[in-house]
């Protein structure tokens, strides 16, 4: 007979290691492209920095309480060392001098992913 047989019979529960919901993440969009969320490039430079599409979300505007990881709503925004800022994404897939600033952008956020 099986030990978990044994176990069972007992009413012995065995233990399970919590799994922790996953956090969604914002991805801060243009308006007009908010549902261009396919291409390869969000996708590509999400795994980069060690997220998975699946957990993110796309909106327009950050809402109370969540997490914005990546704005590409192409508006100048305030610097800030948590959010990657760059063009939308018909302007990355389009143009390389966009794809090189986003490229330039990503740096501290690989760096800081490394240490």
């Amino acid at each position: 007979m099986k030990t978990s047989a044994y176990l069972d019979a007992m009413g012995i529960v065995r233990w399970k290691k919590a799994v922790h919901p996953s956090e969604v993440l914002t991805v801060l969009v243009n308006p007009l492209r908010v549902n261009d969320v396919s291409s390869p490039i969000i996708s590509t430079v999400l795994s980069m920095l060690g997220h998975d599409v699946a957990n993110c979300r796309f909106a327009v505007r950050a809402q109370a309480g969540s997490r914005v990881i990546w704005d590409m709503r192409g508006k100048q925004a305030v610097v800030n060392d948590e959010v990657l800022v760059s063009a939308p994404i018909n302007e990355l897939e389009a143009k390389a001098e966009a794809k090189k600033i986003l490229w330039l952008n990503m740096q501290p956020f690989l760096v800081q992913k490394e240490v």
